[in-house]
């Protein structure tokens, strides 16, 4: 068990390191190939078409309370162990800890992407791979995992992790209707390659002699393509076998597209006295659903027990090794299958903007602009005031100050800064931004007490000359 539950959080901070969605500090950078991702009305000055892999790479990772110090901690000769360790004291871990420790991370990958004017229009087009999950830790599970017998009973309720993997082929399409007004919309054909999520309502744990009895009540659900068809997954007595859902079994079952959805966003621009400008989006309208016949779902509502175990460090490995019997039955093997659709909430995201151009030959804009955006693992609530200079043409960078607040995540309320260059001449055009800027960092570069981490970057080149005054 100990494991298990060191994985689920160790492998949504791997992915974390990989991947995010953004672009809030880019929306006012008419450079930027991505800004449309936020508004489907807004465009590039010019055409492009994306590096391969490089068009569009984001990586964010979002915490109410978890930092790099806080997960991971010194040992011996250099080396750092996770919070999980027994190594690492309790004293030690657990001030760093909150009552429900919430970790989201995102990745999103554009494959392949164009855009292009035509004399009616804005197109874009583009396929992208994106990652999103999340893991809700309560500290009385890191207590019972690491100390056991230090109390008699552990309420660890609210429980969760989760990840889904998907692709998305999008269409949209920007039209300035007249010198003040211009609308766009985009298309998002979405096909779901995996989905897991585990989520316990309750779990009880209480010590009676030298046996835990465990009651829960807790939900499997997960799809890919190939799984129903994988060997052992359902035992005699109707249980889901565990070792059957581990990462590297998934993957070599995968055969195609296991669920399929499709949302709408929707956008507007409008230019007031050649300086204003005023935009809002609605994002996200839409479905996601799961094929049943490449799901399985499961219920855990049954109370068990679980034998206590001792660890001994054996210094010639560097593993630590158990003395007494495996916890039998673990609770990654006790969900009893369920009939049922596996369907994933779409969230509708809201961007409010507005831009003032200071002297009137867009050298130096000043710009507010409010998001939400909420997906099945974080929500971020977010207000950012901005300055955007222009002085080349080939040229914009841009700095911006926000606070906001997690909703889902444990209402981490928060303020960073963000900054981001685009170098867009006739022949490249290079991004690259944070809407969180790092003031520390350790000897690997690796931000150690922040809770907000992601990056953005992009490449493409550009096709023909800046179109400012098309349809």
């Amino acid at each position: 068990m100990k494991k298990f539950y060191a994985i689920l959080l160790l492998l949504a901070v791997a992915t974390g390191s990989l991947h995010a969605q953004q672009y809030r500090t880019a929306y006012f950078m008419d450079g930027s190939t991505m800004r449309n991702r936020l508004n489907p009305a807004l465009r590039s000055d010019r055409g492009y078409v994306m590096f391969p892999m490089l068009g569009d790479l984001s990586a964010n990772f979002n915490s109410n309370a978890l930092t790099f110090n806080s997960i991971f901690y010194p040992v011996d000769n250099g080396m750092i162990a996770s919070l999980f360790d027994s190594r690492i004291a309790w004293d030690t871990v657990e001030p760093h800890l909150a009552a429900m420790n919430k970790v989201s991370v995102d990745l999103h990958e554009a494959l392949l992407g164009a855009g292009f004017y035509t004399p009616i229009g804005y197109w874009t087009i583009d396929l992208s791979l994106d990652v999103a999950g999340g893991v809700n830790l309560p500290k009385s599970l890191v207590e019972f995992t690491k100390q056991g017998s230090r109390a008699t009973a552990y309420e660890m309720g609210g429980l969760s992790a989760g990840t889904d993997i998907y692709v998305t082929l999008s269409t949209g399409y920007s039209r300035r209707i007249n010198d003040n007004l211009t609308v766009g919309g985009r298309i998002n054909f979405i096909g779901g390659l995996a989905r897991a999520n585990v989520t316990y309502n309750r779990l009880d744990a209480t010590l009676n002699s030298d046996t835990w009895s465990i009651a829960a009540d807790g939900t499997l659900s997960a799809s890919i393509n190939g799984l129903r068809k994988a060997d052992h997954l359902i035992d005699e007595e109707g249980y889901i076998i565990g070792d059957q859902l581990d990462a590297g079994t998934l993957l070599q079952n995968m055969k195609g597209l296991a669920g399929f959805g499709m949302t709408f966003d929707l956008g507007a621009e409008y230019v007031l006295f050649d300086r204003f400008r005023f935009s809002a989006a609605l994002l996200n309208l839409g479905f996601m659903s799961w094929n049943p016949e490449h799901t399985v779902l499961g219920r855990s509502e049954t109370a068990y027990t679980l034998e206590g175990n001792d660890y001994t460090y054996d210094p010639s490995t560097g593993d630590w090794v158990s003395t007494g019997g495996e916890l039998t039955p673990n609770l990654d093997g006790r969900f009893k299958e369920t009939s049922g659709k596996s369907r994933t909430k779409m969230y509708p995201g809201v961007t409010l903007g507005a831009e003032y151009d200071i002297f009137g030959n867009n050298l130096l804009a000043a710009g507010m602009l409010f998001t939400h955006r909420r997906n099945e693992y974080y929500g971020r609530t977010e207000f950012s005031i901005s300055a955007t200079v222009h002085p080349f043409e080939w040229f914009t960078a841009s700095l911006s100050y926000a606070v906001g607040n997690y909703k889902c995540i444990g209402d981490n309320f928060f303020s960073s800064f963000g900054f981001a260059l685009n170098f867009h001449t006739g022949w490249i055009n290079f991004f690259v931004g944070t809407d969180y800027l790092v003031f520390n960092v350790n000897p690997q570069f690796i931000p150690i007490n922040q809770r907000a981490v992601n990056l953005n970057f992009g490449l493409s080149i550009p096709l023909g000359r800046p179109h400012d005054d098309w349809h």
